[in-house]
């Protein structure tokens, strides 16, 4: 390996060993050329070139967030930096470990006019786990630092002896730096930033190896507290509510899943990021609930179903509807499950048991109350919803809605699912997917810049072929997510192109908007077909129903390289179909 003879490159190095960071996603550029050559010649290090930043941090969280562990985003100095802050965000309120290494300019040329220099310490403040900025060596190029009239770090008169005095003063901090830096990206499983000011010369290295790897071993999380009062509230309640957001797959076992399943007093509502699977749960929330809001009782009907008690499990939930309904619940106690931040989403006032699911659940009593119906009657309801679902959908006119239908009913076995925003994610709500796929979405910040990316990402982290289902404006808006030499033979994509943001003629009011066409649906006649091309991807493209049925055939097929299926939508009919089916919910 070529190790920097810039003493700081070497510790940064040396300490992802040690907290086994191995996965980096590098976008090029000069600045961070001593950090790069060191981890693409070590062999414990797996990196990708990623050259949009923006795509580079979103291409991180996918790996990250299939492989399990932490990734490294290294990017030069400048506005460089400022383009991953989207995926931080993401990774912030997605909880994915992401370690964000920013190649610097000494601090004595910030803001004196030279390029490709901004002020990078604490850009993401907002959104981080922990950051640092490194201290700057003081024996590489001495002659440079005292030749600027402002540096403060290194006196000329000083004799060799102190100069490396200083400068091993200088290293044990920086290396405490990074450790607690690193370790609360581990503990917190979110995004930190590692800040590094770097001297010229540049390119001068060695390759002595001289690291030695020491395995950092984490803290385990505290017990929680008050779990016994928390139970006892669980034993003594007649309608209990249990919501999962999203969850990894494979977070609650058989075990726990039985026990939900199993307890009459007991309701599981969740989603399709949930990755949870069982008949006595209600996988379509806003198929059950929203058509509630079109009957005169509606008010009496949802308070009908109001629960006792309020268990969240996971992350983000899409459902708008069921947010507003539990913000309509007074009085209902709410519990957060897990390590994650607890969120007062539903404005009951949170209270968080830090606990593994599954050893919760483990220790709770199921119901033997003859008298208890909670279950069955939001299971009847939804089983009376799934009747007139199928129904609507036998008769339903060439749409987003239908093809949504058509698609869920063509997925192969084992995919990995990855679901754009905005609309791709909401009619995900509505259907059922193959219970043996696992469905990701980027629900942290809801935003559509990184959903290609991410599911580009995530298709190299896992061993499944990978579908991403989005809509045009995500998919144009994330064009260079594509490019990249990374992209799986298995990778399928799906655009649905209706010809601008379809989701905006869905919200209220929203297209008696002055400007609405241009400003705020922003109509376009792109297609994906050069775009395909350019980066060497098979394309396809439909826009009947019986095309469609034919080519889904041909799409999920196996082949040598990725694949675009197009599929266009009218824009005119989408809103007043999915209006429609939830009328039509509400009146069968």
């Amino acid at each position: 390996m070529n190790l920097s003879t810039i003493p700081v490159v070497r510790l940064v190095i040396q300490q992802l060993l040690n907290y086994g960071v191995h996965h980096v996603v590098i976008s090029p550029g000069s600045r961070n050329a001593p950090i790069t050559v060191g981890l693409t010649t070590h062999k414990a290090f797996k990196t990708y070139s990623i050259v949009d930043e923006r795509s580079a941090g979103f291409f991180g969280l996918g790996l990250s967030q299939q492989l399990g562990k932490p990734v490294a985003l290294l990017c030069t100095s400048g506005s460089a930096l400022l383009n991953i802050y989207p995926a931080v965000s993401e990774a912030y309120y997605s909880r994915y470990p992401l370690l964000v290494l920013s190649a610097d300019r000494p601090t004595y040329q910030i803001d004196i006019g030279n390029g490709q220099t901004i002020r990078q310490s604490g850009v993401f403040l907002k959104h981080l786990i922990s950051e640092c900025s490194l201290l700057q060596d003081i024996t590489h190029n001495q002659t440079a630092i005292i030749e600027s009239n402002t540096q403060q770090m290194l006196d000329e008169k000083l004799t060799l002896q102190e100069v490396e005095s200083q400068q091993k003063t200088i290293e044990k901090n920086n290396t405490k730096f990074l450790q607690k830096v690193l370790s609360e990206m581990l503990f917190h499983q979110g995004p930190v930033h590692v800040n590094i000011p770097l001297e010229e010369p540049l390119y001068d290295f060695n390759d002595h190896n001289d690291l030695v790897v020491e395995q950092v071993k984490q803290p385990n999380n505290p017990k929680p507290k008050n779990l016994e009062s928390v139970q006892s509230k669980w034993n003594e309640s007649k309608r209990i509510l249990v919501l999962v957001g999203t969850l990894s797959p494979d977070v609650l076992d058989t075990k726990t899943i039985s026990v939900l399943a199993q307890d009459p007093r007991v309701v599981v509502l969740h989603e399709v990021t949930s990755n949870l699977y069982n008949d006595n749960f209600i996988a379509h929330i806003d198929r059950v609930i929203l058509p509630i809001e079109k009957h005169k009782n509606s008010q009496e009907i949802f308070q009908s179903f109001a629960p006792d008690l309020l268990i969240t499990i996971g992350g983000m939930v899409v459902s708008k509807k069921i947010k507003s309904l539990l913000r309509s619940y007074k009085g209902v106690s709410h519990y957060h499950i897990g390590t994650d931040r607890p969120l007062d989403t539903y404005y009951l006032g949170v209270q968080h048991l830090q606990v593994d699911p599954n050893t919760f659940f483990s220790n709770l009593a199921s119901s033997s109350d003859p008298k208890a119906n909670y279950q069955d009657k939001w299971i009847q309801l939804s089983r009376q919803r799934e009747i007139a679902h199928k129904n609507f959908l036998a008769n339903a006119p060439f749409s987003d809605l239908l093809i949504f239908d058509k698609i869920m009913r063509a997925i192969p076995k084992n995919y990995l699912l990855q679901w754009a925003n905005s609309s791709p994610i909401r009619y995900a709500q509505l259907f059922s997917v193959p219970t043996d796929s696992q469905s990701f979405c980027n629900r942290g910040t809801s935003g559509i810049e990184g959903s290609i990316s991410t599911a580009v990402g995530a298709a190299v982290g896992s061993n499944r072929p990978t579908l991403v289902i989005t809509g045009d404006l995500s998919f144009f808006y994330d064009a260079n997510a594509l490019w990249n030499q990374y992209i799986p033979a298995t990778f399928r994509l799906i655009v649905v192109n209706n010809g601008g943001g379809g989701i905006f003629r869905i919200l209220p009011n929203a297209k008696e908007t002055p400007g609405f066409e241009t400003y705020f649906e922003t109509k376009h006649k792109r297609t994906a077909k050069h775009m395909a091309k350019q980066y060497g991807l098979s394309y396809q493209s439909v826009r009947t129903s019986i095309g469609l049925r034919l080519a889904l055939g041909r799409f999920f097929s196996k082949s040598n390289r990725g694949k675009i299926l197009e599929i266009s939508t009218p824009s005119n009919i989408n809103d007043l179909v999915l209006q429609s089916y939830f009328k039509f919910l509400s009146e069968h």
